[in-house]
């Protein structure tokens, strides 16, 4: 119970101490280069460059391993597997922000993989129609009107806002693979659900361009505003507004 209960904070607890160390730090910044979605920039790219120096140290090697050792049918049927576990989570965040059909779909997903794909393994569902959704509790709280507040870049967690730092906590308390009552079964799931999502991901973080920081911060905010309207613009948005207004 005490191991869940620091993996459940952890995110919060780094958030903590990064606001705490960006206090005396933010006031430097010059008003010329102030981006108001990003207060904390001059701590951020600190904080980016250890990620970079991780990143190069142990990750990718691992990764690279994983990629060369895993064939890509067993990668697409692991990220199959995690994809699946997902849906419970998905389901719960879709049916709080009134998407009670998605909702039964998320979870109708995930009985029909887990029973007819090998508990996950395979897809069945989407060849059957059924849609995947990505939906988090951040989202949910952005449904329901809460700001992203400033940009944050967390060690060795990426990038992430205060909203979806302190939502983190929601997020994981859904995960199965912290109810399991064996601790190695649970670190083992844990490690690689994660190798393989950084897997994934390596090609974005190979993307050159002249300030890598600030390309990925703009693309991670532009993501989550997309994911949070769920698709439609800010001038999409508008003319709903407009339409319930008359």
């Amino acid at each position: 119970m005490e191991r869940n209960h620091f993996i459940l904070n952890a995110k919060s607890i780094l958030l903590i101490l990064f606001l705490v160390f960006t206090g005396c730090t933010t006031t430097n910044n010059s008003s010329n280069d102030f981006n108001p979605e990003d207060p904390y920039e001059k701590s951020n790219r600190k904080v980016f460059e250890f990620n970079n120096k991780i990143d190069k140290l142990f990750l990718r090697p691992v990764t690279d391993f994983y990629d060369s050792a895993t064939p890509e049918f067993a990668q697409t049927s692991i990220t199959n597997f995690f994809s699946n576990l997902d849906d419970i989570g998905i389901s719960f965040n879709n049916f709080l922000q009134g998407n009670v059909l998605d909702s039964m779909s998320d979870m109708t997903r995930f009985f029909i993989n887990s029973i007819f794909g090998l508990g996950g393994f395979f897809d069945v569902a989407s060849e059957m129609g059924l849609e995947k959704h990505s939906e988090d509790f951040g989202q949910t709280l952005g449904k329901w009107g809460a700001k992203p507040g400033p940009y944050l870049m967390l060690p060795f967690l990426g990038p992430s806002t205060t909203r979806d730092a302190f939502t983190f906590v929601g997020d994981t308390a859904l995960a199965p693979t912290l109810s399991l009552n064996d601790s190695g079964a649970r670190l083992g799931l844990i490690s690689l659900d994660l190798i393989n999502t950084y897997s994934a991901f390596t090609g974005i973080a190979d993307i050159e361009s002249q300030d890598r920081y600030a390309f990925l911060r703009d693309a991670y905010l532009d993501r989550r505003k997309f994911e949070v309207n769920d698709g439609l613009s800010e001038e999409d948005l508008s003319q709903d507004e407009d339409f319930e207004d008359f």
